[in-house]
């Protein structure tokens, strides 16, 4: 990895009236790191910030495209014809795309801050991460030498954390590099572009086309990867997840969905083999029967390139992954001129739907239990506890497949993703995500259980890792107390195939750990200067903690004895609390309970007639 010697690394300080706000906040020092020099900066005036700015072409930052940049142009500095790379833009574009280590991303990135994304990536350790300050210094218009001593000492921190993110930044995204042209390069677009957007620039120069897009459109919507409904709420034995390998890849290339009979633009050529399903398949679309479309040649040879990569565990693997497994979502999207296709699309997406449930549906009649599915994946309980024989029905159905397409692959197939000894499901959501699936089998409406939820269970793999999916428990604003809750008391009991818990013991629990340090209970409330809110909600939650407790971050105790702010619930300050005299039974635990709730069993209501 090279890092282009054009490129400053920057960060503002500055001076807030509230909570940040690039229309009002004012710069009070420039913070930055010259890749040209390599020595970091503190400028203060306008000059020697225009300056530095000037003899770099690339600017770096976190956050700076919606508030650094925004803040330093009203005050006067000119950033025009600089090439933008915004770190935090980085993250909220692809931390879906990003597979790194289970847990790392996805929910647990919520925050999206540099120093909870440097400390969860590993980036930084503890000590490492972001100083604190007292932000009241920046309202001073002059500091005592103690104090410009600590704004520096946390400014140079800033940068140097900054710095560590966008040299691994540029190192994790190093094989973007080969799928575009010169000028992307040069303009970071291997950074900076969405998955999407990415995957048609990589299309685009590829196969020789100028990129084009279009404005004002709107995409047909389509329906997306069928979803089953859980088979029920436990299971235990010898369970498969078997996941289709690139699945919409590998129907475009089969199928031939670059290759479509232009009907609708009286693109036909008569005396060419053409396939429409077959009768087997249902599609909207007539397709190419006797050679492959040029783009799905490419698709074909991205994939075979991808897997001698992923043999070598060489990291360019990752590049042709992320296109091959998105690229079917820029067949859909109308802003893309070159690869939009409605009719192909929608195939793409129907093709896939009847290929997982024909799988189920032979699973099934093969004596195995399809416990869930999703999209690409089955998972299948197997009663007959025979791996061998499990994989001889699933190379049966693969086969089945390749024979009723016109361009059968020999890369396709279904994978064994994870084996698994215990698989949860949850009850939950509102009736209409319930009752609301258009694409399900006869045999699922017939059979469907009631109440359970799609997309989020547990599962724990025979090497005993723990699989969360979606549950609300991984979410950061979860209280500490149920976090810890959940993973130091609970997980241990769920790799041992326990899910649900009496109340009781979980009652024990919370008063076991707030004996130990109530403070487990306290929420985070981040507010800003009172006058914000003084006109659009004055009576609020943020408003009244402003109001008692000023600007910043505090963290408040959720209490039923009506000490703090509040109107419906009251919060109050760890030392409150302790003044007050407030005992654990005075903690209000309503948002605890529903952070555990799914893991409860649930109360038992007794026969009147009973004794």
């Amino acid at each position: 990895m090279t890092i282009s010697n054009d490129t400053l690394l920057y960060d503002i300080e500055t001076q807030t009236f509230g909570k940040p706000d690039p229309t009002k906040d004012k710069t009070k020092i420039f913070g930055c790191f010259s890749y040209k020099t390599g020595k970091p900066y503190m400028l203060k005036t306008r000059e020697d910030i225009q300056r530095m700015i000037n003899a770099h072409k690339v600017l770096v930052g976190f956050n700076n495209l919606n508030y650094d940049n925004v803040i330093l142009e009203r005050e006067g500095i000119k950033l025009k014809y600089k090439i933008i790379v915004d770190l935090r833009s980085i993250f909220l574009k692809r931390a879906g795309i990003m597979k790194i280590k289970e847990g790392m991303l996805g929910d647990l990135l919520m925050m999206y801050s540099l120093d909870f994304i440097t400390k969860t990536l590993g980036i930084v350790n503890k000590e490492e991460g972001k100083k604190e300050i007292d932000y009241n210094v920046f309202r001073k218009e002059n500091w005592t030498p103690e104090e410009t001593k600590e704004i520096l000492e946390y400014t140079k921190r800033d940068i140097e954390v900054t710095k560590k993110l966008y040299e691994w930044v540029e190192n994790y995204f190093e094989v973007f590099k080969p799928f575009l042209n010169e000028d992307d390069i040069r303009k970071k677009k291997y950074l900076t572009t969405d998955p999407a957007g990415f995957a048609y620039k990589a299309l685009c120069h590829a196969m020789g086309w100028k990129e084009e897009y279009a404005k004002d459109v709107k995409s047909i919507s389509i329906a997306g990867g069928y979803v089953a409904y859980p088979a029920g709420e436990k299971f235990e034995g010898d369970i498969y997840c078997l996941d289709f390998n690139s699945l919409y890849a590998h129907i475009m290339i089969q199928c031939n969905l670059y290759g479509r009979v232009k009907h609708d633009m009286g693109l036909i050529e008569e005396d060419r083999k053409k396939w429409g399903g077959d009768n087997i398949w249902k599609v909207n679309g007539t397709y190419y029967a006797d050679e492959l479309s040029k783009v799905c040649k490419l698709l074909k040879k991205w994939y075979a390139d991808r897997l001698v990569y992923q043999k070598n565990k060489d990291r360019r693997e990752y590049g042709y992954k992320i296109i091959l497994n998105i690229i079917y979502g820029i067949l859909n999207n109308a802003r893309y001129v070159h690869t939009y296709d409605s009719i192909s699309g929608g195939d793409c997406t129907g093709i896939g739907r009847q290929w997982i449930k024909y799988s189920r549906k032979k699973f099934r009649e093969a004596g195995y239990i399809v416990i869930y599915s999703d999209t690409d994946s089955d998972y299948l309980l197997d009663p007959f506890k025979d791996k061998e024989r499990m994989l001889k029905v699933k190379d049966k159905i693969i086969n089945d497949i390749k024979k009723s397409v016109p361009f059968p692959q020999d890369t396709f197939d279904m994978g064994i993703d994870d084996e698994i000894k215990f698989m949860f499901f949850f009850k939950g959501g509102s009736k209409e995500d319930r009752d609301s699936d258009k694409e399900m089998d006869k045999d699922d409406f017939i059979n469907k259980p009631k109440g359970f939820m799609k997309k989020n269970y547990i599962y724990v793999t025979k090497d005993n890792k723990v699989v969360i999916k979606n549950l609300g428990i991984r979410k950061k604003s979860n209280s500490p107390l149920s976090r810890k809750i959940f993973w130091e008391y609970l997980v241990p009991k769920i790799k041992e195939g326990q899910i649900k818990f009496s109340k009781t013991f979980i009652k024990n629990l919370i008063t076991k750990l707030l004996e130990e340090d109530f403070t487990l209970i306290t929420l985070r409330k981040d507010v800003g200067d009172y006058k914000q809110y003084e006109s659009t909600s004055p009576n609020g939650l943020p408003a009244q903690i402003s109001k008692k407790y000023g600007i910043g971050i505090h963290f408040l105790i959720p209490n039923l004895k009506k000490i703090g702010v509040g109107k419906g619930k009251s919060y109050c300050t760890v030392e409150e609390f302790k003044e007050n005299k407030l005992k654990i039974e005075d903690i209000d635990l309503t948002n605890v309970w529903k952070e555990l709730d799914y893991f409860i069993k649930p109360a038992v209501t007794k026969n009147i007639f009973d004794f």
